[in-house]
């Protein structure tokens, strides 16, 4: 089975376009913060992101590694408002993008996604 070079086009595109959001999601952090100079445990998780997406983007597996750990992070940080009562719905779009990170960024699907950088596209060819 060879890859198109459509497939080859919307793999690229989801790559760059998830790894830009999650970049902006880092930024709009820092970005819409009140000018207090604390720092918070959020400023720590924003500023993890942003260098994890940073060293995926260089091909560099802690990078990766990083993003999922993000993203548990995140997911058991929702858990506990469930835990505690004070859950909001809108929290259900942020668990859905971050379980997405888990498994696009996992051991499952890291070498057999489209848009992983790789060289999947050369190895599908059967």
């Amino acid at each position: 089975m060879e890859t198109s070079q459509r497939d080859m086009i919307l793999g690229a595109i989801t790559w760059w376009g998830f790894h830009a959001l999650l970049l902006w999601m880092g930024a709009w952090h820092f970005l819409s913060r009140a000018s207090e100079s604390n720092l918070y445990a959020s400023d720590l998780f924003a500023s993890i992101l942003i260098g994890a997406c940073v060293l995926s983007l260089l091909r560099m597996s802690v990078g990766r590694h990083m993003l999922r750990f993000v993203a548990v992070l995140y997911i058991s940080q929702v858990l506990f408002t469930v835990w505690n009562g004070t859950f909001q719905w809108g929290s259900l779009t942020d668990v859905a993008l971050w379980v997405y990170t888990i498994y696009s960024f996992g051991p499952s699907s890291w070498r057999h996604a489209l848009y992983s950088p790789l060289g999947v596209f050369g190895t599908l060819k059967t």
